[in-house]
């Protein structure tokens, strides 16, 4: 089916990074992660940790959190949230261990202008301090102490970076706020240098949420499910406790490993009303299933269980 001619200027528009002006060079601007609407669930005292901290005067800075926790217990997700509560743009900066300070600044890269060898791109970190949007960067204890002395300057009172590669100073306009979230192992293993860890407080310990929040979680991502959920979930925990007693643990799943494992079951159901025919159709693409109602059963679910938590 062919797009109008709006829609291909609609993806143009949304596909095609923006130019800013930054002192004497134009460069291209980071894009904002674009917030969805998904309900959110519980973390009310993170949510308003974070919140005050990020409230500012003229006399006062805001302050810049770090979120510490296991894997998959919804740190990103808080700080979708509130993007989305807040309305403003989230710029998202992934950490590795090979990034450097220059990465967190600007780059470059060939031009596709025949007028010019090279483009400047705006880090998502510097994008925000410019407009005024929220950072966020991930697993920042990953990123070599070398590299995170950039931050220095944004994080103080000075509020502004320099970038060798530009040549400039960038000073963050005043809507400008800063997060940053690490594994709990990370931050253990790679000891987080403390001139920076120092400015990035408050720390919020995300912990696991009670099972009756996970529960809500996981009916509200799979309305497809519909009443069949409430026995679902109470055969999930069965399962579980069953593992835990096994292992002797009392860790609790985090919500991750729950909707993973739902996942699963859902399109094990799909796949078997399917009959197994996922031979495309009149350009149809088999994979993408309808959101009508399915019906799961337990062996399903036993499976996806299994299947996923097979090596703990």
């Amino acid at each position: 089916m062919q797009q109008s001619t709006m829609e291909m200027q609609q993806l143009a528009i949304d596909a095609g990074p923006q130019m800013l002006s930054v002192g004497t060079k134009n460069v291209f601007a980071a894009q904002p992660y674009k917030v969805g609407t998904q309900e959110f669930v519980g973390r009310n005292q993170e949510m308003r940790l974070i919140t005050a901290a990020w409230l500012a005067d003229r006399g006062s800075l805001p302050m810049s959190p770090l979120l510490i926790g296991e894997p998959g217990l919804g740190k990103n997700r808080l700080i979708y949230e509130l993007a989305y509560r807040t309305g403003k743009d989230l710029y998202i900066f992934q950490g590795h261990e090979d990034v450097t300070a220059e990465d967190l600044a600007c780059a470059v890269r060939f031009s596709d202008d025949a007028n010019r060898k090279m483009d400047y791109v705006l880090s998502p970190l510097v994008t925000a301090m410019i407009r005024g949007g929220i950072c966020f960067i991930d697993e920042i204890a990953k990123i070599r102490p070398r590299a995170l002395a950039l931050l220095v300057s944004v994080l103080d009172e000075r509020r502004y970076i320099d970038s060798t590669l530009l040549g400039e100073r960038v000073t963050a306009h005043p809507g400008f706020r800063f997060v940053a979230a690490t594994n709990t192992a990370d931050l253990e293993g790679n000891a987080m240098p403390e001139f920076l860890r120092s400015r990035m407080r408050p720390e919020i310990r995300i912990g696991y949420p009670p099972q009756e929040e996970i529960n809500d979680i996981v009916a509200k991502r799979f309305p497809r499910l519909e009443e069949a959920i409430g026995e679902l979930l109470d055969w999930f925990w069965e399962l579980w406790d069953e593992k835990s007693k096994h292992l002797k643990s009392t860790t609790p799943p985090s919500p991750r490993d729950v909707i993973h494992v739902f996942s699963l079951a859902m399109s094990l159901a799909d796949y078997a009303r399917l009959g197994g025919n996922v031979e495309s159709n009149d350009g149809v693409d088999p994979l993408i299933v309808g959101k009508s109602a399915v019906v799961v059963a337990k062996p399903m679910l036993a499976e996806a269980f299994h299947e996923l938590f097979k090596t703990a």
